[in-house]
């Protein structure tokens, strides 16, 4: 499935829902000149964004990327057809879960190297996540907490806590990652200092796990 097919397709649920994009704006906090783009396929949208669109249509983000291509759901993910989406800086995220499991959600994140979730620590919601690392090292800030984890490692905590993810090595590294319960993400960045990638991967590296 081709991401660029999914602004198309939110247009027509908007319409069959007699919704303006006015009203669209209103209720996700999106402005409307990036809904208008983002319908019309000329820019992406974040998998945090596609939240906010698909609550506001009163559906589940899986309603839409089920509803482009095959017109079905399955149970099956296959891994060609995971919908990703680039986020933060040097990173993608794809969604690992089918449709059918309502209480967690499933991404799968590679990180390139001097990747991040983004420059700062941001929090979100009621959530309970849980991070497990595939392959290469990454850097997880935790407020003031710093974590280096291996290929083998994991990591839980409560969304409420503002966090950040680095990759904290030279390969490419790629972690599951578990969010329960599923939900808009709202990011919001707390008044916290915040270091370039590069100088925070000698930091976790000379702190103790």
């Amino acid at each position: 499935m081709d991401h660029e097919d999914i602004g198309p397709m939110v247009r027509r649920m908007r319409k069959g829902a007699a919704m303006t994009l006015q009203q669209m704006s209103m209720a996700t906090g999106l402005s409307q000149s990036f809904l208008s783009q983002f319908e019309r396929g000329r820019t992406q949208a974040s998998i945090s964004s596609l939240r906010l669109i698909t609550e506001a249509l009163g559906m589940n983000i899986h309603d839409v990327f089920g509803a482009v291509g095959t017109g079905g759901y399955s149970a099956v993910v296959r891994a060609a057809g995971r919908p990703g989406l680039p986020f933060g800086d040097k990173a993608l995220k794809t969604i690992v879960n089918s449709r059918g499991l309502s209480r967690f959600e499933i991404l799968e994140v590679s990180f390139e190297p001097g990747g991040s979730t983004g420059e700062g620590q941001y929090s979100h919601g009621h959530h309970e996540e849980l991070i497990v690392v595939l392959g290469g090292s990454i850097g997880v800030e935790l407020g003031e907490e710093r974590h280096l984890l291996d290929a083998g490692d994991s990591l839980s905590f409560h969304s409420t806590t503002p966090h950040r993810v680095v990759n904290a090595g030279g390969d490419i590294a790629r972690v599951f990652w578990v969010i329960s319960p599923p939900g808009a993400h709202r990011m919001t960045p707390p008044d916290l200092h915040t270091v370039s990638p590069r100088i925070q991967q000698q930091n976790f590296q000379a702190l103790p796990q």
